[in-house]
């Protein structure tokens, strides 16, 4: 909290050598004099006790992380479990009028941060298990809690709906309380103070993009960008686009495109020369690696993905029998690391994307205008989370090769809680090799 003294004319007041100011922000400079501004004056002393919260009923409330409210929190992150703490006085365990427990309304609401009553009322219901399935369903509203020796502690998950509170604020996070009641008392909010508020944010997710530039001694179309790569990372999963150019038979079905062009999608077509120009799509790096450690492209890892680029990039052949007894990445560009984090919605649109990418790979095509390639797809998926009217690390529909790729990632930054508005940290985790040779 910072304070803010407003005054029409000039208000002066000569202090002592030594001072205590009671805020949790303060700035002071002075040449000869201090000088303190305030419409009413500036009085100094001991603070008088604010009593414009007090109540008959309510003494304290506070979150934590723990059922015991050892641990007081004021942030938390979606999915986090936690707990709303409270502490009451007069009020007796069994209600003498009803003879029941005694009970207090609550109320959870987001802190819209405005002036007036500009809070939003977000329901809890309790979760129940479906008799026949297992599941959690939904439940009864909550609306009270028992008091039990003038204490309350209320478990609370803090699940995905509340992502739309955040995007409805416009913001990154929520800010949570409760309003609570007993008897004549109603609409106490708790905790008593706004800087104890739970925070509430979404968690965050790495984003890895891996951009191989074409090595320097490229030629052709080796150099415009088929000799490098683009391919990315979303937390540890990882994802990216190649051509198939082997010979053989496809499904139209798989690919989801009409390779005879017979207007359906249903057949089953021998192709005899795909190329670079028009194949069926492939994860590139993701099948290498696949292939070596027997395992589907779609099970490869960030930590894989790591180690496959550091291997030889050419095939390590016998100088006695020449024969190749060890297959090479092929890596032999500069390859940098773009690292940022992001809210995990807007990971899982960029997944969703690749999710159904893998399901039907298209065609792979140098040419746009045809199909995909490693480039277009890392900045479609990219896209999907920051469209043009997000204003934030839009990737231009211009980009289609790595280079390009790699200097419109130099703009991004992160947009999680945690790393709001940290540039993406570019580092080089592989020279271009030495030994290159077509």
């Amino acid at each position: 909290m910072s304070i803010i003294r407003v005054t029409e004319g000039e208000n002066i007041t000569a202090i002592e050598q030594n001072w205590t100011v009671f805020t949790d922000h303060f700035e002071a400079y002075a040449g000869n004099n201090s000088h303190f501004t305030a419409k009413n004056g500036t009085f100094i002393g001991e603070p008088k006790k604010d009593t414009s919260e007090e109540t008959t009923y309510f003494k304290e409330g506070w979150w934590s992380s723990d059922a015991e409210g050892k641990n007081r929190i004021t942030e938390a992150a979606i999915e986090d479990t936690v707990y709303f703490n409270i502490i009451t006085q007069n009020i007796p365990d069994i209600d003498p009028i009803t003879k029941k427990q005694s009970e207090i309304s609550i109320q959870l609401y987001d802190d819209d941060g405005g002036w007036g009553n500009s809070s939003d009322p977000i329901n809890v219901r309790e979760v129940k298990k479906d008799p026949v399935t297992g599941k959690d369903i939904k439940g009864d509203l909550i609306t009270s809690k028992t008091v039990s020796g003038n204490k309350v502690s209320y478990s609370l998950t803090l699940n995905k709906g509340l992502v739309s509170f955040i995007e409805e604020d416009a913001g990154d996070e929520i800010e949570l309380y409760f309003e609570c009641g007993y008897k004549e008392e109603t609409k106490i909010k708790l905790p008593a103070s706004q800087l104890n508020y739970l925070i509430v944010y979404e968690k965050e997710v790495l984003i890895t993009v891996f951009v191989e530039l074409p090595h320097s001694k490229e030629t052709g179309w080796g150099a415009k960008g088929l000799a490098g790569h683009s391919a990315m990372a979303i937390g540890a999963r990882y994802f990216d686009y190649g051509p198939n150019n082997t010979p053989g038979t496809y499904s139209e079905r798989d690919y989801d495109v009409d390779f005879n062009e017979d207007g359906d999608k249903d057949d089953n077509v021998y192709l005899d020369s795909p190329s670079f120009k028009n194949s069926p799509g492939m994860p590139w790096w993701g099948s290498h690696i696949a292939q070596r450690k027997g395992i589907k492209p779609e099970q490869v890892t960030l930590d894989m993905v790591m180690e496959h680029i550091q291997l030889y990039w050419d095939d390590i052949q016998d100088p006695v029998t020449h024969v190749r007894t060890h297959r090479g990445t092929f890596i032999y560009g500069k390859v940098h690391k773009v690292e940022f984090y992001v809210k995990e919605s807007q990971a899982n649109k960029m997944i969703k994307w690749w999710e159904e990418r893998y399901k039907h790979l298209k065609i792979y095509s140098v040419f746009p205008w045809t199909g995909e390639q490693c480039t277009t797809t890392v900045k479609t998926a990219i896209q999907e989370a920051f469209p043009w009217y997000s204003k934030v690390n839009y990737i231009a529909d211009e980009t289609q090769k790595p280079s390009g790729l790699l200097f419109e990632l130099k703009k991004v930054i992160s947009t999680s809680w945690q790393h709001k508005g940290e540039k993406a940290k570019i580092t080089v985790i592989k020279e271009e090799a030495t030994d290159f040779h077509e």
